[in-house]
């Protein structure tokens, strides 16, 4: 493999964030050029000011038409920054890695339903009266 070159392509919103679209691998394998292309959006929605950076794997499927090639690219530990690059080095970073999770969250969710329906029914019965109707001091028996 002579001349590889991995490239990926970002795009801006009028917002002031970016995103990663493709991800492009090519290459000369001695006998013809390879351009493999795939999408690569691991990074979402990221301010202009932020650089990107991931410890989760991240794998992306490329693929070539002619000729036809097929090859996984896979990433460990990667950081990438699209703009405002100052002196060769990255700004703070956002992390791809959520600090709570979706089960968490279901538990939280849930959580807060259980309190409310539990307070609503101890709100109900301090609320019941007791009937009186039938209720006297001078009975005659």
């Amino acid at each position: 493999v002579k001349d590889l070159k991995v490239s990926i392509s970002f795009s801006s919103t009028a917002t002031g964030y970016w995103n990663t679209n493709m991800l492009t691998v090519s290459y000369n394998d001695s006998a013809s050029d390879v351009t493999l292309t795939g999408r690569f959006t691991s990074a979402s929605m990221v301010g202009t000011a932020f650089s990107f950076a991931c410890s989760l794997h991240s794998t992306t499927t490329l693929v070539s038409t002619t000729p036809a090639k097929k090859a996984i690219v896979s990433l460990d530990k990667y950081q990438l920054q699209a703009y405002n690059v100052k002196d060769s080095a990255f700004s703070e970073s956002y992390q791809c890695v959520n600090w709570i999770s979706k089960g968490a969250w279901m538990g939280v969710f849930s959580g807060v339903i259980m309190i409310v329906v539990l307070v609503m029914s101890v709100m109900m019965l301090l609320s019941t009266a007791t009937p009186d109707r039938f209720e006297t001091t001078n009975q005659s028996v």
